[in-house]
């Protein structure tokens, strides 16, 4: 019997080992799954630059993924992904949906570095739109979120710098290049918070974007001495967009030197980088090609640039536009949705307000039915003399009514206050002309109203006094 406990023991035993290490093995499945999906889901990222098409039909799929998964984080990523895909292909309407579609995943999951990058990106969107002050709203409200970062983690390091960059592009399309450039710096401060083997990558984009601050600034020296550095510092990890930019640079701080067939060998290697440049960049590099085209009489190539100008700038209308007219129906939507609800409360209101009337006179019609059969068969006069002299007083409408009709009825007023203490003098005095049992229509002739007011006072009456609705309001009297 004991090697029976014995051996029950360890197959229980081994059984919950076996269950252990399975368990263990299938947790450890899922978190390698979910690192390599963030690992895909960051090197599509970097894919935008090559194919964007490619890399936005991975991030679609990685979305999928990632939600199935619940892994928040990879579908950050590919949301920003399809962000910038629109980006790169100037549809700015759909680069506003994407955007606030991620604005409002990273708030859900708490996400405050998404949320940054997310209120930039909206903040683009309103900005090549055509809509500055509504793009500068964008970066106001994310001050705030960056008083919440992590100042030692890499990501929001970076994605603060990014934020100044943004605030340094609102200052340029504003052509105020003095804010721009401090902007740029507090940027290039963010950068130094990097450990230094990690900001090399980072530098190629910061002294791109001084060379092209120091260019609007004019100071053209300083303006080719970055880009020339940024250059230097790209390496195998170059950004086709920060190349593009320093071309544009030094073929503009050629074209200002006068050397024109320089400045052209710059500005049409700039152009045949295709990814990664926005509608702006593009119609600066037309603009000087065209001036350095001038300058050495081209006539034909002028003409051509300035075709391939319209183009760019129909196009960029036609997706404007688009843009505009999304935004004029999402500021609509909620006014029609707000006269549509005032409309159906005021509609339910009235309704309302008729079924309650219409209920109430209904309610009125049934009593006065009900005290009309009470009248015609209840005939006698509550106390003979009396009641003639009070009728006879009444209908003098003379003020001493109420005194002659405490002199027959000295309790009545007292039980009436005993009932409802707030009971006003003219309530007690419609009330002694129920007890005198008097008809609505002579009451109403008696006292110079219409019938229809004295049946309303009838039902006020009885709400004060909570005389039931089945009682008939002059049996209720009679027999007070």
């Amino acid at each position: 019997m004991l090697k029976n406990f014995v051996a029950t023991m360890v197959k229980n035993i081994g059984i919950v080992i076996v269950f252990f290490l399975g368990a263990n093995f299938l947790f450890s499945q899922h978190q390698n799954a979910q690192r390599d999906l963030m690992v895909k889901a960051n090197e599509n990222f970097e894919l935008l630059g090559k194919d964007h098409e490619k890399a936005l039909a991975i991030a679609l799929e990685i979305e999928k993924k990632a939600k199935l998964s619940q892994n928040q984080e990879a579908e950050l990523k590919a949301k920003y992904t399809i962000c910038n895909y629109y980006r790169i292909i100037s549809d700015f309407e759909n680069m506003m949906i994407a955007s606030k579609s991620l604005d409002k995943k990273a708030s859900r999951y708490k996400n405050t570095v998404y949320q940054l990058i997310a209120k930039r990106l909206i903040f683009e969107s309103y900005l090549f739109t055509g809509l500055p002050e509504k793009a500068l709203n964008e970066l106001e409200q994310g001050k705030d979120l960056i008083q919440n970062f992590n100042p030692t983690d890499s990501l929001s390091i970076i994605e603060s710098s990014n934020f100044y960059i943004a605030f340094s592009n609102y200052y340029l399309l504003k052509k105020d290049y003095k804010n721009q450039l401090n902007y740029i710096k507090f940027a290039g401060n963010e950068l130094k918070k990097l450990p230094a083997e990690n900001n090399q990558k980072l530098l190629h984009v910061h002294y791109s974007n001084l060379a092209t601050s120091f260019n609007k600034n004019k100071r053209k020296d300083s303006a080719a001495y970055y880009a020339k550095l940024s250059q230097s510092k790209g390496g195998a990890h170059s950004r086709e967009e920060v190349v593009f930019n320093n071309l544009r640079v030094l073929g503009d701080v050629e074209l200002h030197k006068s050397n024109y067939e320089s400045a052209l060998s710059y500005l049409k290697e700039a152009e045949k980088i295709k990814s990664n440049k926005n509608h702006l960049d593009i119609e600066a590099l037309y603009d000087n090609i065209i001036s350095a085209h001038k300058k050495l009489g081209n006539n034909e190539l002028v003409s051509l640039y300035k075709v391939k100008k319209d183009s760019l700038k129909l196009a960029i209308t036609e997706n404007r536009n688009k843009s505009l007219h999304r935004l004029l129906i999402e500021k609509e939507a909620p006014k029609t949705r707000e006269y549509r609800v005032a409309i159906i409360i005021t509609f339910l209101a009235m309704f309302l307000i008729i079924f309650l009337v219409i209920r109430r006179n209904r309610i009125l019609i049934a009593q006065e039915k009900l005290s009309h059969q009470y009248l015609e068969t209840n005939t006698e006069a509550p106390t003979g003399e009396d009641y003639s002299h009070l009728v006879q007083v009444l209908k003098d409408n003379d003020p001493a009514f109420m005194f002659h009709f405490e002199e027959v009825f000295p309790n009545f007023t007292s039980k009436l206050l005993q009932i409802n203490p707030e009971l006003s003098s003219s309530e007690i005095e419609f009330c002694s002309l129920l007890k005198l049992k008097i008809a609505t229509k002579d009451i109403a002739k008696y006292k110079f109203v219409a019938p229809k007011t004295v049946r309303n006072r009838k039902y006020h009456i009885r709400k004060k006094l909570n005389i039931p609705k089945e009682v008939d309001i002059y049996q209720w009297f009679a027999d007070l």
